[in-house]
C-alpha cells in the first residue's frame, strides 16, 4: 500500500502510514487541528477518530508511542467518549472502525427497543 506523507506542524514528511486516498473512499474526513500531537480522520458517521502516528517522528517518539494507529469512540456532539483500540495496520484500524459502528447501529437499536418496551409496559 502506497504511504501518504503530509506536512504536520513542523514535520514536512509526516508518514501517515496509509495512503490518504483510500483513506477517503472509505469516507474519512481529516480532521487535524493544528495543535493534535498527530493528524486524524474522523469516519463518515462523525462517531469515530483515528489518530495517524508517524512512529519515526520526534514528537511521537518523545511521547513513547509504539503503536500506528489510535481509535477513539466520539459521542454525538463529536467529544472524545472512549478508547476502542490501538493497532499498527491499516486494515486491523479499518476492521475496528467498522466493528465499532456495527456496534453503536446494534446498541442504539438496543436500546430503542428496551425504551419501547418498557414505556408500553408502563401504559398498560
Amino acid at each position: 500500500m502506497k504511504q501518504s506523507r503530509v506536512k504536520f506542524a513542523f514535520n514536512d514528511n509526516y508518514n501517515m502510514n496509509c495512503d490518504i486516498d483510500e483513506l477517503k473512499k472509505l469516507g474519512f474526513q481529516n480532521t487535524s487541528y493544528h495543535n493534535d500531537l498527530a493528524p486524524s480522520y474522523t469516519n463518515s458517521k462523525g462517531n469515530i477518530q483515528v489518530y495517524f502516528f508517524d512512529l519515526e517522528d520526534e514528537s511521537i517518539k518523545n511521547e513513547g508511542i509504539e503503536y500506528k494507529y489510535s481509535i477513539l469512540k466520539l459521542d454525538e456532539h463529536g467529544e472524545y467518549l472512549d478508547d476502542i483500540g490501538q493497532v499498527n495496520t491499516f486494515d486491523e484500524m479499518v476492521k475496528l472502525v467498522k466493528e465499532n459502528e456495527t456496534n453503536e447501529i446494534l446498541q442504539e437499536y438496543q436500546d430503542d427497543l428496551y425504551f419501547s418496551t418498557h414505556q408500553c409496559a408502563n401504559h398498560e
